[in-house]
């Protein structure tokens, strides 16, 4: 979902057009997720001890370690610095919501899919993206995902101030618009 490894694997397999589904971080970087609020069952935060807290609905663990919210669990990227994102795995959307341990919830891929390239994913930075895919030589889409948290985000970046930086971020990589 939206990895290093994805976009390299799609341009090899002859794509040429590569998206990046372009949300932010707490620190207003923008980043390449499908949803702003999916890295619950796209990377392995869950499992992640020192940032799991930090999610919007953290996992609620029970004295003995049982998972008691697996259905409530959600984590934004608004949740974490950009530093703190990109430390994250990117994995297969997948989750257990009837789960009672973090590694039931984390071990969720459909049995019609396959695990077997499910390594730790590189998240990137909507920058970053931006870069592999010219060095890729593929075209860019870029799609600026609907806001799932409150906006003006933190009481001053709008939506349209988040579209404008999305932009600008185009011009000073200068990509030409026919990319």
């Amino acid at each position: 979902e939206h990895t290093r490894e994805s976009y390299v694997a799609a341009a090899r397999m002859g794509a040429g057009i590569i998206e990046c589904d372009v949300t932010f971080t707490m620190d207003r970087e923008l980043v390449c997720r499908h949803s702003q609020c999916d890295l619950h069952t796209t990377t392995d935060v869950v499992a992640r001890e020192d940032l799991r807290d930090k999610c919007t609905v953290p996992p609620e663990l029970s004295a003995s370690g049982e998972l008691l919210n697996a259905r409530a669990i959600r984590c934004c990227t608004s949740d974490f610095t950009l530093e703190e994102f990109k430390s994250l795995c990117g994995k297969m959307d997948a989750a257990n919501s009837n789960a009672t341990t973090i590694d039931e919830y984390m071990d969720a891929t459909a049995s019609w899919r396959t695990d077997l390239y499910a390594t730790c994913g590189t998240l990137l930075s909507h920058a970053e993206s931006i870069e592999l895919f010219k060095d890729l030589g593929v075209k860019m889409t870029p799609e600026l995902k609907s806001h799932s948290v409150e906006m003006p985000y933190e009481g001053d970046y709008t939506q349209k101030d988040y579209a404008q930086q999305m932009i600008d971020e185009y011009k000073a990589a200068r990509v030409n618009s026919k990319k």
